[in-house]
């Protein structure tokens, strides 16, 4: 009578198949990103009267990073954002203002941005 042990696969295909599922598994399920609205605002500054819309509307965003719990790089505030656009088109304050942030992070990096839009207008004087 022949008997036939069989016994569990313990080769190395048994294990990289293994490390291979395993791998997947935590590439497929680490990485995540998250985008959220933030404020919605008529104007950054009461508007006294008439004004000049000096274009369409406008974009600017900054982000920042961290490696592990360290931070990398920091985002401008969001202030920063209105006053560069402001700046950049000659006007006096930003109308139909709207802002998002956004975050990702896979493994031992995350990024968070923040994103501000609007209408940069001139007051009538």
């Amino acid at each position: 009578m022949n008997e036939r042990v069989t016994r569990a696969p313990h080769g190395w295909g048994f294990l990289r198949n293994r490390l291979a599922l395993v791998g997947g598994l935590c590439l497929a399920l680490l990485p995540a990103a998250c985008t959220s609205p933030g404020a919605i605002a008529p104007s950054t500054i009461p508007v006294p009267g008439k004004y000049v819309a000096l274009g369409g509307i406008e974009t600017a965003s900054s982000c920042g990073a961290m490696i592990l719990v360290v931070p990398v790089k920091h985002p401008k505030p969001l202030a920063d954002l209105i006053d560069e656009l402001i700046k950049e088109k000659g006007g006096d304050a930003l109308i139909e203002v709207s802002s998002q942030s956004s975050f990702f992070t896979a493994l031992v990096y995350t990024q968070s941005c923040i994103e501000v839009r609007g209408k940069v207008v001139k007051f009538a004087r």
